[in-house]
């Protein structure tokens, strides 16, 4: 019992990436231009359920990089909303 727990634990999350990774292939066929950028590919692994690190190296790209450009993503939403900080003129 405890040798299926331990292939399961083991075994089930790589099998979830690669189908992750098949089904992010088949929908860049269908429909390259809706995901043409890191952040929708990422968010769409996301909602597939893979958490942001393990939806960054499937899309091709690293953890760090993806945190970095969703980052950069959420200060121009806040600047184009109005709620950003606004830097002060000389």
């Amino acid at each position: 019992m405890a040798d299926t727990d331990n292939a399961q634990s083991t075994w089930l999350p790589v099998i979830g990436r690669a189908l992750a990774n098949l089904c992010l292939q088949e929908v860049l066929k269908r429909e390259p231009a809706k995901y043409d950028s890191m952040l929708k590919r990422v968010k769409f692994l996301q909602g597939l359920g893979l958490n942001r690190n393990d939806a960054a190296e499937v899309a091709g790209s690293s953890p760090a990089s993806v945190r970095e450009l969703q980052s950069r993503q959420t200060r121009r939403k806040k600047r184009k909303n109005g709620k950003g900080k606004k830097k002060k003129a000389r």
